[in-house]
C-alpha cells in the first residue's frame, strides 16, 4: 500500500511526503521531479517542471503526469506527492484511487497565498495574482479533493513535522498500517 498526498499548490505535499517516507522508511516519489527527470533524459539536460510547461504547454505536462501515475500502479510501499492539479483530471482521479490511501492536506487559501509569495507564484496565478482569485480556485478544487480523500488533515497552522505526526496518527487510528502489512 502507498500513501498519496493531494492538495493545492504550496500546501506541503512534497515536504510532508518526504518527512513521512523518512520516518517510515518508505520510498518517496515526487511526480513533478519524476517528470523533470524523464524530460531531462530525453532532452539531454535538466529542466524544471515550470519550464517544461512553458516550453511544451500544459497538455503535454498533463500527459506526462498521467503516464507517471499509470506506471505507479505497480508501486508498493511508497509515499507519493502528485502536483496540485493532478486530482483535477478525471483519468488521474481513477489512478490515484488505485495507488493507496489518499491524504488531503487542507490549507486555508490565505496561508497558501502567503506561502506562494515566499516560494514564487505558480503559473496558474501569473495572470491574476490575487488572494481572491486563489480563493475561487481553492473553492473549486476543495470539493474534488474532499471527494477523493480517505483522510483530510488541516495543516494551515502546522509545521511539516506536526503535519506528518497528524497524518501518521490518522493512518494508525484507521488501521492502515495493519491493512498495509497483510
Amino acid at each position: 500500500m502507498n500513501i498519496v498526498f493531494i492538495g493545492f499548490a504550496s500546501c506541503g505535499k512534497s515536504a510532508t511526503a518526504l518527512e513521512i517516507s523518512r520516518r517510515l522508511n518508505l520510498c518517496f516519489i515526487d511526480i513533478d521531479r519524476e517528470i523533470e527527470k524523464r524530460y531531462g533524459r530525453t532532452h539531454g539536460c535538466p529542466v524544471h517542471y515550470r519550464e517544461i510547461i512553458q516550453q511544451e504547454g500544459m497538455e503535454f505536462f498533463f500527459e506526462m503526469e498521467h503516464a507517471v501515475l499509470a506506471e505507479l500502479a505497480q508501486a508498493d510501499g511508497c509515499v507519493i506527492a502528485p502536483g496540485g492539479g493532478a486530482s483535477m483530471r478525471e483519468n488521474n482521479r481513477m489512478l490515484l484511487k488505485t495507488l493507496g490511501a489518499i491524504v488531503y492536506l487542507r490549507t486555508d487559501p490565505a496561508m497558501l497565498f502567503e506561502r506562494m509569495q515566499t516560494k514564487g507564484l505558480p503559473l496558474f496565478l501569473r495572470d491574476n495574482p490575487s488572494p481572491e482569485y486563489l480563493k475561487s480556485l481553492w473553492n473549486e478544487r476543495h470539493a474534488v479533493y474532499m471527494e477523493l480523500a480517505d483522510y483530510s488533515i488541516d495543516n494551515t497552522h502546522l509545521s511539516i513535522f506536526e503535519t506528518a505526526d497528524c497524518v501518521i496518527a490518522a493512518l494508525r487510528a484507521s488501521g492502515f498500517f495493519a491493512a498495509a502489512a497483510t
